[in-house]
């Protein structure tokens, strides 16, 4: 995940306040409040996340993360709303998903939104040719996005590299030639 490694999550102060967004049987990191709408999961809350709102206080986390669970989701305009909602100003919302050209996105039954890397410039008023349709009256600072995919062989690292450097045209022109896997995307909540 784009937003903290391993390393990175075990660095943590304990008192950070995470929320990790549908975690399944895995927890990242500890510390973290976990929420999935299955009771087989290891969720601290059993909640449905197309139901809003969360069962949180207005900016109680410092970070989210929803690594694969955005794209299983209903109404992502709302959804992103309440997430602003339950960040503190200034906290960081982690997102990985599908990209639009990967297989894996057409694969699963229940993926609902395929992303790219301008999905979340509705919310970002520094990208002013998006932003000025601003469905939400939320707004978070685009601060990272990472097109991920194979590197293995120099090929593919050249592949890597273009992708990220060059997302709009990547996406735009070559996406189905050399499909990526997820999209990363690191959100900072302006408050």
């Amino acid at each position: 995940m784009a937003c903290l490694s391993a390393a990175e999550l075990e660095a943590l102060p304990p008192a950070t306040r995470m929320l990790e967004l549908g975690c399944g049987p895995v927890k990242r990191w500890k510390n973290s409040v976990a929420i999935d709408i299955n009771p087989r999961s290891i969720a601290d809350v059993i909640h449905d996340l197309n139901v809003t709102p969360y069962p949180f206080a207005d900016g109680e986390f410092d970070i989210i993360i929803a690594e694969h669970v955005m794209e299983h989701l209903g109404n992502l305009v709302n959804i992103t709303g309440e997430l602003h909602r339950i960040l503190k100003p200034g906290g960081r919302l982690c997102v990985e998903v599908p990209h639009f050209s990967s297989a894996n996105f057409f694969t699963d039954p229940t993926h609902t939104h395929a992303f790219s890397s301008r999905s979340f410039d509705y919310y970002d008023p520094s990208c002013t040719s998006l932003y000025s349709f601003h469905y939400s009256n939320v707004d978070f600072k685009k601060l990272e996005v990472t097109l991920g995919g194979s590197q293995t062989g120099a090929f593919a690292r050249f592949i890597h590299k273009h992708s990220n450097a060059h997302k709009q045209r990547f996406e735009r022109d070559f996406a189905f030639m050399f499909p990526r896997e997820t999209i990363n995307f690191v959100l900072e909540a302006v408050k």
